[in-house]
């Protein structure tokens, strides 16, 4: 696959899982069987399984959850961007009960490519940043105050 394929792939990616919530694509279009994603939350399957169950927990807790990709590089087997998260949480996640505030928050992703799917992702996430916008985790004094 070359370096404009993996884009293209990258941001299909987003907007056909996350954006749109098909999850049921996973396997057959995004994921290779062997798929690994090396920042799955303790006690989550790395594989595939566990992708379709994170997404399907964000859908729930979030919405409305929306992924805009800003810059985007590929070469070699990897692609990788950065993007922005947001969205109204809702309902629970990950026990947290909703509290109907919104969250902006940035990502960096990277995927390696194998037979136009990825078998390997990787993530940057400003969880802190979130959990603080939802007032689930008390945002820092300001400096001297």
């Amino acid at each position: 696959m070359d370096a404009d394929a993996m884009k293209r792939f990258a941001v299909e990616r987003v907007e056909v899982l996350f954006n749109r919530g098909e999850i049921d694509r996973v396997e057959e279009e995004f994921v290779t069987a062997d798929f690994v994603n090396h920042e799955a939350w303790p006690g989550e399957d790395p594989g595939y399984e566990g992708f379709r169950l994170r997404l399907g927990r964000l859908r729930t807790g979030v919405p409305d959850i929306h992924m805009e990709v800003h810059e985007i590089v590929a070469g070699d087997d990897l692609v990788a961007y950065r993007a922005t998260l947001s969205g109204t949480h809702l309902g629970e996640l990950l026990g947290m009960a909703p509290t109907g505030r919104s969250f902006r928050v940035q990502h960096m992703h990277m995927l390696r490519i194998r037979d136009g799917r990825s078998s390997e992702h990787w993530a940057t996430r400003d969880d802190l940043g979130m959990l603080q916008q939802l007032g689930i985790t008390p945002a820092p004094p300001p400096p001297g105050g």
